[in-house]
């Protein structure tokens, strides 16, 4: 799960940087592809997902908040819950990092698209 989030977010970095650099046809490649996403079956694909990443990051949420109760009642916490606390707190920030990324994303290429559009006319 965390090696996927983290391909998630370094796939995030590239997409951001394409979308940045002037590297002729293939930022308007991206553009084009990001703006078909979001038209189409893109936003009941991208809602879906973005439910589905939004229970995975309530749930790690609510067990990280049920490790530290536990810590706080029993005076102090075992090494395994402490592992297990990282690792929920690692995959919750990853989610989080990326649903904003992706947030982000869908903004830059709108505002992108418009713009565009209206030095055409």
């Amino acid at each position: 799960m965390v090696l996927l989030l983290f391909l998630v977010l370094f796939a995030k970095g590239v997409l951001a940087f394409l979308l940045l650099v002037k590297i002729g046809p293939l930022r308007e490649l991206v553009i084009k592809s990001l703006d078909q996403l979001k038209t189409g079956k893109g936003p009941a694909t991208v809602k879906t997902i973005a439910g589905t990443m939004s229970v995975i990051l309530l749930s790690s949420l609510m067990s990280i908040v049920k490790i530290q109760n536990k810590g706080a009642k029993l005076g102090t916490m075992s090494p395994m819950d402490q592992v297990l606390w990282r690792t929920h707190l690692l995959e919750a920030s990853l989610m989080g990092m990326s649903s904003i990324f992706s947030f982000c994303d869908f903004l830059f290429v709108y505002f992108l698209f418009v713009c565009f559009l209206y030095f055409l006319k």
